[in-house]
């Protein structure tokens, strides 16, 4: 008798050389706004602070609402063969990206295969659920090719060991073959 299976993976983004650059810039950017929206009208004489205080308070408000949209958790969760991917901004807002069957899925494999490189050419459409936006070509990283309905979408995301029988189960033909991966000591203490 099967069992049911579910994984469950969240992945935070980090941000990158050029996002840290871009925040950077940012807070200056504020810093020296805020200060001539303040500075210019006591300058010429006028005493409206609580009109320039109002429109500092928006300035650094939409600059601290930009930047917490900044920061992004992927999740994927897998239910037997249903997969669902979301993501999650700001830790508020989620948003689900895809759902799809592992069995409409034409290949499952780590970015490291041979396939990698022509499926992200023919793919319509690229979602990588990483680590980083810019990855390196490493084992750790796995994709979905999927061909639906005439859009062929290719999902990227963070491998884990305990996914591969799944795959395997509801995907025989479309994933890549390899050593079934053995249980640990801490694995079956898990169950």
């Amino acid at each position: 008798m099967l069992q049911d299976s579910f994984i469950e993976t969240c992945v935070k983004r980090v941000n990158g050389f050029s996002e840290v650059i871009f925040n950077t810039f940012l807070i200056t950017a504020t810093i020296i706004t805020v200060f001539f929206v303040n500075f210019i009208p006591f300058s010429l004489g006028f005493n409206q602070f609580y009109i320039t205080g109002i429109i500092s308070f928006l300035i650094v408000a939409g600059v601290v609402v930009l930047i917490k949209r900044q920061t992004k958790e992927y999740e994927m969760e897998i239910s037997n063969d249903l997969v669902d991917c979301a993501i999650i901004h700001s830790d508020s807002k989620r948003d689900e990206l895809i759902s799809f069957s592992l069995k409409d899925c034409e290949y499952i494999g780590p970015v490291t295969s041979d396939r990698y490189e022509s499926d992200t050419k023919n793919a319509d459409c690229v979602i990588k659920m990483t680590d980083y936006k810019k990855f390196d070509i490493e084992d750790k990283y796995w994709y979905f090719y999927i061909p639906s309905e005439g859009i062929k979408i290719l999902i990227v995301f963070m491998y884990k060991e305990s996914m591969y029988p799944i795959f395997r189960r509801y995907n025989p033909r479309g994933t890549i073959a390899m050593a079934m991966p053995h249980k640990t000591k801490e694995d079956k203490d898990n169950e």
